[in-house]
């Protein structure tokens, strides 16, 4: 109804607690109608890593406030998230709203025949992890507290808009000459990850459904396997509990070597189990501003995350399910975390009362502290982990490993394996320094008419799981319909895979280092050159590589049907993973040079005189 855009600056001092206060007016240009406002600035003496900035209005009647801060022309914008648009998110305006990341995404036909029948195709936009921080190119970062829906404006040419749906604001703006140091500052302030437990680098993590025998054979065919996680089909009703046939499906890998077993879990209850009426009894379900359980979808409630009481009632529950005596017995060690960006934008939840939208990154952050909180109880802190794919600000804190979202069966950017690669490296610059893919995609179609069905073709699964080698967890998704398209003990298959998970095992030494620098820093494992080699343009500036830390260089292949790929190495002497050859790159010599990618051969090389480098000669030696 007005819009205020007008700022004059009446005063600055300095308060009792050492910050800096700026005050004065927002005008509106035509009435001249004003609203007060107070912006406070200071700095942490203990970490000089980020200025902090709290901005308010002083009119309760104000429900929109924008701050914008200036760019150059030409400054790309990466983070905000695990998102899937590309690497460099200019031209877009994006709402940081946890949400189911829908099918298909703008890819069409496909995306308008998903509307059409369910209204669920998502957008390039559209992600279970959205947070609100950036990095640029310059450097400049900015992170803010979701204390109520954010949205990013990253459309003009010359700065960003950061709105947030009521009369505050409050960032941080990282201090620092180099993009690494602002990542660093950041996962600094709001939490950081720690380290994996060992048997997840030790072997693949197979999903298993209906198929119990699934990893069995993957084993069989000489594929190291390292844990199985059991989706609902062969895990209880409730996708928490193992049942015999889940157990079954345990011991057919346990001579194999297979150390874990993950379960899966939600927020999100079925009216037909006893925990959905205890929770609806004790009034610790999601409602409606009636007071009414909403309805999240299938029926299903959602517990009220936000309800101190309800957080622990629930981790409590799925506490007890990892120390049943069937889980124990089997080797249960956490499990895959799902239902945490279901929440609706128009749902009541917490105490105080608060609208879905404005809670909706803090209910994802809660859930990844019920996991945390699960495992604490369970005994499972030192070897246990959740694998989760929602994320609000201050998640990393909580979590123990984040995965991309559900992505198709295909090779695209919208929805695909190239999109699964652009949300590890912008979530990998947001703070979430372990991330990875299910390898393979997990949705498929089949579509009417003369459109071709989606299905999970040979090429896709391996060249996916070329990406997952420089990933944290190597983890091969069943997918929806395990029954259509390739599987990995198919023998096309198996084959290139045996080789990709041992050489994702032989780096294993390297991740190890890298998890316990992520514990003090948040670095990703996962980088994009921009944090490794800023001053390398013609690096940093082409498409579809990235960094497994410094060491480790890979060019992966996210095309269907490609052999060989112009590749530009960084300066320094690189060894070829796959050949021992070394080649030096010098200033002189920066340039594309054309390498072979044969299918299961992704181009890999790794710094001369590292230990990264011995840790792969062993492993050449012995292949």
């Amino acid at each position: 109804d007005e819009v205020w855009a007008h700022q004059r600056i009446d005063g600055a001092d300095v308060d009792r607690d050492g910050r800096l206060v700026i005050s004065g007016f927002l005008t509106e240009e035509e009435s001249e109608d004003s609203v007060a406002y107070q912006v406070f600035i200071s700095s942490d003496p203990l970490d000089g890593g980020h200025l902090e900035v709290q901005a308010q209005v002083l009119d309760e009647e104000v429900n929109r406030l924008t701050l914008v801060t200036g760019t150059e022309a030409g400054e790309a914008v990466h983070g905000l998230g695990a998102q899937y648009a590309g690497w460099d998110l200019r031209g877009r305006v994006l709402p940081l709203l946890p949400r189911d990341q829908g099918i298909g995404r703008g890819q069409q036909p496909l995306s308008l025949l998903v509307d059409l029948f369910g209204r669920g195709a998502g957008a390039p936009e559209t992600t279970t992890a959205p947070l609100p921080a950036w990095v640029t190119s310059a450097p400049r970062s900015l992170w803010a507290e979701p204390e109520t829906l954010l949205v990013v404006d990253t459309r003009p040419a010359e700065r960003i808009a950061l709105t947030a749906w009521g009369p505050h604001l409050s960032v941080s703006m990282g201090v620092g000459l180099t993009p690494r140091a602002h990542v660093a500052a950041h996962a600094r302030d709001t939490g950081l990850m720690r380290r994996p437990p060992g048997w997840v680098g030790e072997g693949l993590v197979v999903e298993v459904g209906d198929d119990a025998d699934l990893a069995d054979r993957v084993a069989e065919a000489g594929v190291p396997v390292a844990g199985v996680v059991l989706r609902p089909g062969a895990a209880g009703p409730a996708g928490w509990s193992v049942d015999p046939a889940g157990v079954a499906a345990v011991e057919a890998v346990a001579g194999a070597g297979a150390r874990a077993v993950l379960l899966t879990a939600s927020p999100l209850l079925d009216p037909a189990g006893e925990r959905y009426a205890e929770a609806a009894e004790a009034g610790w379900l999601v409602t409606d501003a009636d007071g009414a359980v909403v309805d999240v979808g299938d029926g299903l409630g959602m517990v009220d995350l936000l309800e101190p009481e309800a957080a622990a009632w629930l981790a409590e529950a799925i506490a007890a399910d990892l120390l049943s005596e069937e889980a124990v017995a089997a080797g249960v060690r956490g499990f895959v975390a799902e239902g945490g960006a279901e929440l609706p934008v128009d749902a009541r939840v917490g105490s105080p009362e608060r609208v879905g939208a404005d809670a909706a990154s803090d209910v994802a952050t809660a859930w990844a502290e019920v996991g945390r909180e699960a495992l604490r109880l369970a005994g499972l802190e030192a070897d246990g982990i959740v694998v989760g794919d929602a994320a609000g600000a201050g998640a990393a804190g909580a979590a123990t490993m984040f995965s991309t979202a559900e992505q198709l069966v295909d090779f695209s950017r919208q929805d695909g394996l190239g999109s699964a690669f652009d949300g590890l490296l912008a979530a990998g610059t947001s703070g979430m320094s372990l991330l990875h893919h299910p390898v393979g995609g997990e949705v498929t179609l089949t579509l009417p008419g003369p459109l071709p069905d989606l299905i999970r073709s040979p090429e896709l699964l391996v060249r996916s799981a070329e990406l997952a080698v420089i990933e944290p967890m190597m983890r091969v998704a069943a997918g929806n319909r395990p029954d259509l398209g390739a599987q990995p003990d198919d023998p096309e298959v198996a084959t290139h895979l045996r080789e990709l998970v041992e050489l994702f095992v032989a780096l294993g030494p390297e991740r190890a280092r890298l998890a316990a620098d992520a514990e003090l820093r948040g670095l990703p494992l996962v980088r994009h050159p921009l944090l490794v080699v800023p001053e390398l343009p013609e690096v940093t500036d082409q498409p579809d590589v990235a960094f497994l830390g410094e060491d480790v260089f890979a060019a992966p292949v996210l095309a269907e049907g490609v052999t060989e790929r112009p590749v530009v190495l960084p300066v320094g002497t690189w060894v070829d993973v796959w050949t021992g050859e070394a080649v030096e790159v010098t200033r002189s010599t920066l340039g594309p040079t054309v390498v072979p990618a044969p299918l299961g051969r992704p181009p890999l090389w790794v710094r001369a005189n590292t230990p990264a480098a011995t840790d792969l000669a062993t492993w050449r030696s012995t292949r």
